[in-house]
């Protein structure tokens, strides 16, 4: 057979290939598109109900539009408790999660540059140990840091100790964590190393090296752990429910909780407090997209 004979059977399969690979990608893209709208329809609901009155809650569709716009559900509900407002709730829960975040940004970073940088012995055994703390479940923890924070003295609270106080809720960031310690080592490890050593042969420390050369360089890295330990934070219900006694200290997820049992019934309030609460979290991603998605890349956690 001929090469000129073998030209048309070579494009007919050429073409085949082709057309097979633009119907993969169109099947992926109407998979990404329905999960798309599949998270959309409980954030529509959300709003929608957060604007309609009562009555239309209970007689129209989930996401069907309100006939009109009712924000004052919104102020309803920031005012809906007695004697402390939405707004208490929602401070509390911005100071505990910028100090959660905070202390995990400057003690992870310092504990990961060790690790990637700096070698000294029992390095892996130590690093090793302290992922093995990601597989243990937060329940195994929860009655020894209970019992370890009520032995903490603490004279300003009315027990004594830490409980009743936000201290549980952020001072242990200030420990390190194991995640943040992990992604930001991965991260620095991707950093050259000519870079350190350049700084070295200037006159440059550990220390010196670590603050002007790797955290410039790590601020994608950076951005993302804060995301997450701002997002874990923010949306933590449990270690609240436990420490906090008092109402004007709760959190966002406590009060929105502490709402729902006193206020049956009232869904657009209740939507409404759910939509404000997430707003936090939306502005935090949207203003650090960029990084986190650069951060995920470069770190190695990517799926």
């Amino acid at each position: 057979m001929t090469a000129r004979a073998l030209e048309p059977r070579a494009m007919r399969r050429a073409g085949h290939g082709t057309a097979r690979k633009r119907a993969r990608r169109a099947g992926v893209y109407v998979a990404l598109v329905a999960g798309g709208l599949a998270m959309i329809l409980p954030f529509l609901w959300m709003l929608t109900t957060s604007l309609k009155t009562r009555a239309e809650v209970f007689s129209t569709s989930p996401v069907s539009f309100p006939t009109g716009l009712h924000w004052e559900n919104y102020t309803k509900m920031w005012f809906a408790l007695p004697s402390v407002t939405f707004g208490t709730f929602f401070q509390n829960s911005i100071v505990i999660a910028s100090l959660a975040t905070l202390g995990q940004l400057v003690t992870c970073s310092m504990a990961a540059y060790a690790f990637a940088m700096i070698d000294f012995r029992f390095k892996r055994v130590l690093f090793a140990l302290i992922l093995a703390t990601l597989i243990i479940p937060f329940q195994i923890v929860l009655v020894p840091n209970f019992i370890l924070y009520r032995y903490l003295p603490w004279p300003l609270s009315d027990s004594g100790n830490w409980i009743g106080t936000n201290l549980p809720l952020w001072v242990w960031a200030f420990f390190g964590g194991a995640f943040g310690t992990f992604l930001l080592r991965q991260f620095f490890l991707a950093i050259p190393r000519e870079l350190a050593d350049a700084a070295r042969v200037d006159g440059a420390n550990p220390w010196q090296i670590f603050l002007k050369v790797y955290v410039p360089l790590a601020m994608p890295a950076l951005a993302t752990l804060a995301i997450f330990q701002f997002m874990w934070s923010w949306n933590d219900l449990l270690d609240p429910l436990i420490y906090l006694r008092d109402l004007p200290s709760y959190t966002t997820t406590v009060g929105l909780a502490f709402f729902e049992g006193q206020f049956v019934g009232k869904w657009p309030e209740m939507m409404a407090g759910a939509l404000v609460s997430l707003l936090p979290m939306i502005i935090l991603f949207v203003v650090a997209q960029k990084y986190f998605v650069r951060g995920i890349t470069l770190s190695g956690l990517k799926g």
